[in-house]
């Protein structure tokens, strides 16, 4: 569990308050991105090991640290890629309004 925790705290996430007071409490880690919204990592233990992943309502399950990776990578891949489709519909809405 502390693996999960320090990579997550690694990765730019913040403990939710009270984290560490309980120790039967799920732990809870959130971070937020400007462009993607609020991303929620729960770090399940028992006989399913692993974290929940919630974002953008979808719902991801992870037990290794090489497909949360690869997970959060295509998150700020989507962004880049949607913040570039506003700026273009930005550039075209400008240069329209131009009198040429």
């Amino acid at each position: 569990m502390s693996m999960y925790r320090n990579y997550f705290l690694k990765q730019g996430f913040f403990a939710k308050k009270g984290n560490e007071q309980d120790p039967n409490v799920e732990k809870v880690f959130i971070k937020h991105e400007p462009k993607v919204g609020g991303i929620y990592a729960t770090i399940k233990t028992g006989e399913k090991k692993g974290v929940n992943i919630v974002t953008d309502g979808q719902k991801e399950f992870f037990n290794n640290f090489n497909d949360i990776d690869l997970f959060l990578a295509n998150l700020k891949l989507k962004q880049e890629n949607f913040v570039k489709i506003l700026k273009r519909k930005d550039i075209s809405q400008k240069l329209r309004l131009l009198e040429i």
